[in-house]
């Protein structure tokens, strides 16, 4: 488990490195939170963290995600994602995800914030596939679009 979490944070200090201090912070409803690293490139990554449960059932996924090239008002994205519960007493790794989001910009004058909606189909390990969808608000901290 202390591999699984150093190997993530490894993963994310990587992908924050290259991102040119551009972050992006998601509140997907009440299901999770993210940090985002640079929407406005080609390559994104993401680190969600499903707060909803308990401590040892906590949900974390990380992804990573080409991005289309954007319009004034719509982003498009799609990629792939680990998921995993690191704290629990079974194995870590739990699923596989594809998310494809689409990300909106509803206030041109104001594009930091926008609205989010994802589509994840997820192969979850030893069950079936299923399809993940989650709705939100980005907040992003640079004025690059």
């Amino acid at each position: 488990m202390k591999r699984f979490l150093l190997f993530l944070t490894v993963i994310l200090g990587m992908s924050l490195s290259h991102s040119m201090a551009q972050l992006s912070v998601t509140s997907y409803s009440v299901h999770a939170v993210a940090v985002n690293t640079t929407p406005a490139k080609a390559l994104s990554g993401e680190l969600k963290v499903f707060a909803n449960r308990e401590y040892d059932d906590l949900l974390m996924e990380l992804s990573l995600s080409y991005n289309f090239p954007s319009s004034d008002y719509h982003r498009f994205s799609a990629g792939f994602g680990i998921n995993a519960i690191p704290f629990g007493e079974a194995e870590p790794l739990n699923a596989f995800t594809f998310p494809v989001q689409l990300e909106m910009f509803p206030l041109q004058r104001f594009k930091r914030l926008s609205l989010v909606f994802e589509l994840a189909p997820e192969w979850v390990f030893e069950e079936t596939l299923g399809i993940r969808t989650l709705w939100g608000v980005r907040y992003t901290f640079s004025e690059q679009q």
